[in-house]
């Protein structure tokens, strides 16, 4: 597609059936690139539903031709993150500059999901020259599209009757958007045969059918709507409420281009008006010097005077400009210091800031930095009493069964009587400036020509709790019946009870900042016989209006508020309260709410345990010693290192730890005490060191080893104790003659014995066995022994009578006759003449 050295309104893009949009590529030609245009699309085939997904131009073509909030240039992973047309359109400001002069491009992406059978791009504006003319030209453009699929197809069939995709996933149809089973289906999602077919509710709309872009679409759709589910107003078209009737715009066909919108905050229709017009139905000039419809005739440059600001607009040529009252500058085109608006339709070209009496420097609000307007409905019933004029007199008026309050006059016999609300509607009412109070009552005269006149006096009164009363008109009502009052919030309009003098806006606005309540007048003739108050209520309305610039403890678009921490004093004033600005007070001297910040104290000058910082000064932080967690927090308080710094020390730590925010393992101790989890855990090496991280011991006490100091060297055994901090515990094996190494078993300190010896050490003879000095040898007990052992120790077996150890295999002196009884009775010798004699003694 090329259009060259020529003005392009539009450009269209026919497809012939649904694709899905990627990104649009514009190249321009000799000249700069177009300064504001837009990318819609439409899925219908008669292009009925357009729908704008991206705008660009300068900041006051984003606010004029779309009124959408110009957004700065993204980076590319911001960029990434645009959605689809189901949000708002943004007007990018990146390429609004009108470099490069020649051969500039402009690559635009339109994120995931934007469904289109046409794309249309729309050139709105154009760069003016040195020259003052006005052109652009567009050398090539892409738009790139995919077969729309929905994710169930890797493949697409394009020809000349179109493009098919192959599907898969259990999908069918051109563009795989429904189950083969005729179950339901959803984009991207397997189609599941158990499910049912999701039901269609279009209502009185339109017809049910499934489309080929999401399983349900509504067609034939009435009451000039239009969309998948009907829920779109036909161009050209306004719905004000969501399921409301679509209106026509209304707008005038030479100065729009037949769209528009229902505006909220306005609630009005505002049509979107081509360069050069202006107004909700683009029917007027911007330029005040233009005559509709020629709107777009340039401006003579001798015409240097605002027209806002000047006395009377059609002079806006004059050499000298003639300023409005609170209007300044040669050309009358700023506001006098504590003013703000300059707008044409306000008399006095600006008006005095209202900030509350704390500051005169203030500008007009943008409509996005307003609240939007509010309807209220007053309550009826017990909330209203009936009072004098002046609020000195009141009784409760009856209630009717539907909750409205009603008063027979002989009740309040001589009085000039009012509604009166004093629960309801006070406070900072700011908000309603510009609005309206709206009021329906009923009130009926005595039956019969009496004679009587009706009442004079104001239908509303307003009260500021420093007693002020602004009153609204001083006329009569002569009819009986229903009566619909509706009262302006705006200057001009009341009058100062106490002195009958027209209230300035800044009267009004001080007593709406603080209201103590309202009155509606019950009165309206002497003969009447009854009043019943039947609805009240406060309509929203979006006036211009001011943002202050606030000092120090005041807050609100007016500084009517005071700031959190503050409390009011008299004469507007908001001071801190004693509270070091973590609390709130009722009075600056008084007692301090629940303190904030990690703060305590009766004033809020201390930092809670485990807190640190200077709260006169600033706030309370946690102290994290080493950690925040709980589990890593080990000191539970912490304090200043400083008077000057933000440095903190941690004053707690318990035993096995050190540092200044206990993140060291002391001595004789070891862990990870800035490891989540992790603590400082005692050495376990008797009383040596041991390694901080690992736990390992360094040194350890006399005869013992090991990573916790928790074995005994070769040699040496636990003797009975284990080791400990206080005690090795480890001795000397101490093994026997008997044993066959000096080693033993370290837990049980047993040697492992030669044959025949036995106990801990090896140093005692097994039974069977004896004589450790001779190396405990087996016993060799003689025929005349009592048993087969022999003693342990010396060896020697326990003999017979008469016979002789350490064997017991001779008799002793003096015995004869070995047998295992033992030895018979003393031999004795004589020689008697040389020859042997035996004597048995």
């Amino acid at each position: 597609m090329m259009c060259l050295m020529m003005m392009c309104d539009n450009v269209l893009f026919n497809y012939f059936q649904k694709m899905e949009l990627l990104h649009v590529i514009i190249k321009s030609g000799p000249s700069p690139r177009p300064l504001a245009w837009s990318l819609e699309v439409s899925p219908s085939e008669d292009g009925d539903d357009w729908s704008m997904i991206r705008a660009f131009g300068d900041r006051d073509h984003c606010r004029k031709l779309w009124d959408l909030r110009p957004e700065r240039r993204r980076r590319k992973a911001r960029a990434a993150k645009r959605t689809s047309r189901a949000d708002k359109p943004a007007c990018s400001t990146q390429f609004a500059s009108p470099r490069p002069l020649e051969n500039g491009e402009m690559h635009v992406g339109v994120g995931e999901g934007v469904v289109a059978r046409r794309v249309r791009l729309s050139f709105r504006a154009a760069h003016a020259s040195p020259a003052k003319q006005q052109y652009y030209t567009v050398r090539a453009l892409t738009v790139a599209a995919r077969c729309l699929c929905h994710g169930h197809a890797t493949q697409c069939d394009v020809n000349a009757q179109g493009a098919k995709c192959e599907c898969e996933h259990g999908t069918c149809g051109a563009h795989c958007q429904r189950c083969c089973s005729g179950g339901a289906w959803s984009p991207h999602e397997p189609c599941d045969d158990g499910e049912e077919k999701a039901e269609c509710s279009c209502g009185e709309r339109g017809a049910c059918s499934y489309d080929d872009t999401g399983a349900i679409l509504c067609v034939n759709c009435t009451e000039n709507r239009a969309g998948p589910l009907c829920d779109r107003c036909l161009f050209g078209y306004y719905n004000a409420l969501p399921d409301g009737p679509c209106v026509a715009c209304g707008c005038d066909p030479q100065g729009s281009d037949g769209s528009c919108k229902w505006d909220k905050k306005q609630r009005q229709v505002t049509c979107s008006c081509l360069p050069g017009f202006t107004g909700p139905l683009c029917d007027s000039c911007e330029e005040p010097t233009a005559q509709f419809p020629d709107c777009q005739a340039p401006v003579t440059p001798a015409c240097k005077c605002d027209p806002r600001g000047i006395v009377d607009p059609d002079r806006v040529c004059d050499e000298v400009c003639e300023c409005k009252v609170n209007v300044v500058g040669e050309r009358c085109d700023a506001c006098a210091p504590g003013h703000f608006g300059l707008l044409a339709e306000w008399p006095t070209g600006c008006k005095p800031c209202y900030c509350s009496h704390v500051t005169d420097t203030c500008t007009l609000a943008s409509p996005d930095d307003l609240e939007p307007p509010r309807d209220v409905i007053l309550p009826l019933g017990e909330a209203w009493l009936i009072t004098d004029s002046q609020g000195n007199e009141t009784l409760e008026p009856s209630v009717d069964e539907q909750g409205k309050p009603f008063v027979i006059s002989y009740e309040v016999e001589g009085w000039e009587y009012f509604y009166w609300m004093t629960n309801s509607f006070n406070g900072d009412q700011l908000a309603a400036y510009g609005g309206e109070v709206l009021a329906s009552v009923y009130w009926g005269i005595v039956r019969g020509d009496t004679g009587g006149n009706p009442t004079f006096g104001p239908d509303v009164v307003l009260i500021g709790t420093d007693g002020t009363m602004l009153a609204y008109s001083n006329t009569s009502h002569e009819t009986p019946g229903n009566l619909q009052i509706s009262v302006p919030l705006l200057e001009g309009n009341w009058r100062v009870v106490e002195d009958d003098q027209v209230a300035s806006r800044t009267q009004l606005m001080d007593v709406l900042r603080d209201m103590k309540g309202i009155m509606l007048k019950a009165h309206y003739h002497f003969d009447q016989d009854e009043v019943r108050l039947e609805r009240v209520g406060v309509r929203g309305s979006m006036v211009p209006r001011e943002t202050c610039a606030c000092p120090r403890g005041h807050t609100g678009p007016q500084c009517a508020r005071c700031a959190w921490a503050h409390t009011r004093v008299p004469h507007y004033q908001c001071l801190p309260c004693a509270c070091n600005l973590h609390a709130a007070c009722d009075t600056v001297d008084g007692p301090c709410g629940p303190c904030q910040h990690n703060t305590t104290g009766p004033h809020c000058e201390r930092c809670l345990p485990g807190h640190y910082g200077n709260p006169v000064q600033g706030a309370c932080k946690p102290c994290a010693c080493p950690l925040f967690e709980a589990s890593n927090n080990f000191s539970p308080n912490c304090a200043l290192a400083s008077a000057e710094g933000d440095e903190y020390v941690c004053t707690q730590c318990p035993d096995g730890y050190t540092g200044d925010h206990c993140e060291n393992c002391d001595f004789g101790y070891w862990g990870s005490p800035t490891t989540p989890g992790g603590s400082c855990q005692a050495c376990e090496c008797g009383g040596s060191p041991c390694h901080p991280a690992t736990g390992r011991c360094l040194t350890c006490p006399p005869h013992t080893e090991g990573a916790r100091c928790d074995l005994c060297k070769e040699g040496y055994w636990f003797g009975g104790e284990a080791p400990s901090a206080t005690s090795a515990g480890c001795v000397a094996c101490a093994c026997g003659a008997g044993a066959l190494s000096a080693a033993c078993d370290a837990r049980s300190g047993h040697c492992a014995c030669r044959a025949g010896w036995t106990g801990r050490a090896c140093d005692t003879c097994l039974q069977g066995y004896g004589g450790v000095s001779a190396g405990c040898p087996a016993c060799r007990c003689g025929r005349a022994a009592v048993n087969a052992t022999c003693d342990v120790v010396s060896g020697d077996c326990a003999c017979a009578p008469g016979a002789a150890p350490p064997s017991c295999d001779t008799c002793l002196d003096e015995h004869y006759g070995l047998d295992s009884t033992g030895c018979k009775g003393k031999l004795i010798l004589y020689t008697i003449c040389n020859s042997w004699l035996n004597l048995q003694m």
